[in-house]
């Protein structure tokens, strides 16, 4: 019964006394809702105190107390603590006589007590239960209605991702159809492409064989034109020396400017031009010392190459004017020394420099007779003419000129009888003679003895005061590779030559030059004879095969 109590009311201290407050102790201690709690829990207390200082035997509440005697006697020394505890002990008792009913003389009324308390208890842990119960089922309620709603999102997530999976399904199929439309289209285009340039590809072929057809024709009644003579051979003449014009002017507006320009580029010209230059003017008949200087100029030309065009068009400019200059000078005194000069420029061609293209520029420039061409007046002065011509000033005599001209001629002349096979000692290669052969230009192949020979025996061109003389170089230089090449051919046009000499139908009648031109025409007339009979050895010039 005890443990019962104590879940209704707090625990009170132990022994003698029970300490209780006053009702409104007890209101304030559980609330105004909890009054008939804290009644009870009083009427308890009261119920407890009452078994506690009853005795075996029942006795009157009337009468004082078994320790009341005690008490009193105590009170007599007036005690602090008696007299506290006295306090308590009214203040107990006046608690319990207005919150119970006078005690019953018998035990029944407890155990209504407890019974009543029993019953109270009941009903608060029923109430608990219930609590308990609709907390539960609103929990229940709450759970089960946020597991609807998880669940409810669960499924319209998956919805909207199945949804999103067939739209992606639908694009990416879409997609596909679209690259697959596209591939079918890109290919259809490509075919069309590859097509049209098969078409346009054949239809160049088809055209650039026209093209060389008609070529091959116009250059075959070129050669046929130039074998036969008349007046036929000279358009080609003229655009020969227009092209070669052209060439000399791009060098000298486009090429020359730039290296003045530029203090860097004139430094390393001027370095070209000190290695090259030394070089001609040692240069000898001797197959070691051609070789020597072959590749000497070769290291210098292809470094001037790695150095850019125009370094290395200006280096060529510059060994085609060496080239030309030891003609003007050495050769016309000395005409066996054109063939090592004819074999390094040659050699320089095969081993893949553009030296031919440069060295034909300047050689029509300084002596356009290398073409077995005037060029026409045009309008021009006598002093700008005389240029044009190769005079090189206005008052040089027409001796002095007559003997430049025939040494750049006899340089010309000695590069187109030059064999292919022979220049091949004398560089450092291992093509076959047959592919370098492809690169020499066509201004500077054996072929252009022919059409020199031809221009040289047709009016007006065989009027010119300085042709006798240039027949004479040509015989001593070329005549005996002319004629092994040529044969019956060559030797049916020197019979005509011959002819014409003696008849006096080569060069002018009178003139100024009347003197030079006739001692010209004696020489000529000489050399022909000796050919004639099987002598033309005794008049050629030596220097045609290497030293060893």
């Amino acid at each position: 019964m005890t443990s019962r109590l104590a879940q209704v009311a707090p625990r009170r201290p132990t022994g003698r006394y029970v300490y209780e407050s006053d009702s409104d102790d007890d209101i304030a201690v559980y609330g105004q809702g909890n009054a008939a709690a804290a009644a009870a829990a009083a009427a308890a207390a009261i119920a407890v105190a009452s078994l506690e200082y009853s005795s075996d035997e029942e006795s009157d509440l009337d009468s004082p107390p078994a320790g009341a005697a005690r008490t009193l006697a105590l009170a007599n020394a007036i005690d602090p603590w008696d007299e506290w505890d006295q306090q308590c002990r009214q203040q107990a008792w006046r608690a319990a006589s207005r919150n119970t009913v006078p005690r019953a003389t018998s035990v029944q009324p407890k155990h209504d007590d407890v019974n009543e308390l029993e019953s109270m208890l009941s009903r608060f842990q029923l109430q608990q239960r219930e609590a308990e119960a609709r907390d539960k089922a609103e929990f229940e309620q709450r759970n089960a209605k946020l597991w609807d709603g998880i669940e409810k999102a669960i499924r319209e997530a998956e919805k909207r991702a199945a949804h999103e999976a067939e739209q992606l399904a639908a694009a990416r199929k879409r997609q596909e159809q679209a690259e697959a439309e596209a591939k079918r289209a890109r290919e259809a285009e490509q075919a069309r492409i590859a097509a049209e340039q098969r078409a346009a590809a054949e239809k160049r072929a088809k055209e650039e064989e026209q093209a060389k057809e008609r070529l091959a024709a116009e250059a075959e009644a070129k050669r046929t034109a130039g074998m036969r003579g008349g007046d036929a051979i000279w358009p080609p003449a003229k655009a020969e020396y227009d092209e070669w014009t052209r060439e000399m002017t791009r060098i000298k507006q486009d090429i020359l400017p730039k290296i003045r320009e530029n203090p860097d580029m004139r430094k390393r010209a001027f370095a070209a031009k000190r290695a090259i230059t030394p070089k001609i003017g040692q240069l000898t008949n001797s197959a070691s010392e051609i070789t020597r200087i072959t590749d000497a100029i070769d290291q210098v030309l292809r470094e001037a190459r790695n150095e850019g065009e125009i370094m290395y068009t200006w280096a060529l400019n510059h060994l085609a004017k060496c080239l030309i200059r030891q003609a003007e000078q050495e050769v016309a005194a000395k005409q066996d020394t054109a063939f090592p000069l004819a074999r390094v420029a040659l050699g320089l061609v095969l081993l893949g420099h553009d030296i031919g293209t440069v060295l034909m520029a300047r050689l029509v420039k300084k002596c356009p007779w290398v073409l077995g061409y005037v060029p026409p007046r045009d309008g021009l002065a006598e002093d700008a003419y005389r240029r044009k011509l190769g005079f090189k000033t206005s008052d040089e005599t027409s001796q002095l000129y007559a003997s430049r001209m025939s040494g750049i001629c006899a340089l010309y002349f000695a590069v187109l009888q030059s064999s292919i096979s022979e220049t091949v000692r004398t560089i450092k290669t291992s093509e076959t003679p047959e592919t370098l052969a492809g690169r020499v230009p066509e201004s500077l192949r054996p072929s252009r003895m022919w059409t020199w020979q031809v221009r040289s025996m047709t009016p007006p061109h065989t009027q010119q005061p300085l042709v006798p003389a240039l027949w004479c170089t040509f015989a001593e230089v070329a005549g005996p590779a002319s004629l092994t090449r040529y044969g019956k051919q060559a030797a049916k046009l020197w019979r005509l030559l011959l002819g014409g000499v003696r008849e006096h139908k080569l060069g002018p009648s009178g003139g100024p030059e009347h003197d030079a031109v006739h001692a010209a025409l004696v020489k000529l007339q000489l050399v022909l004879e000796a050919w004639e009979q099987g002598s033309l050895d005794a008049h050629t010039t030596g220097g045609r095969y290497m030293d060893s």
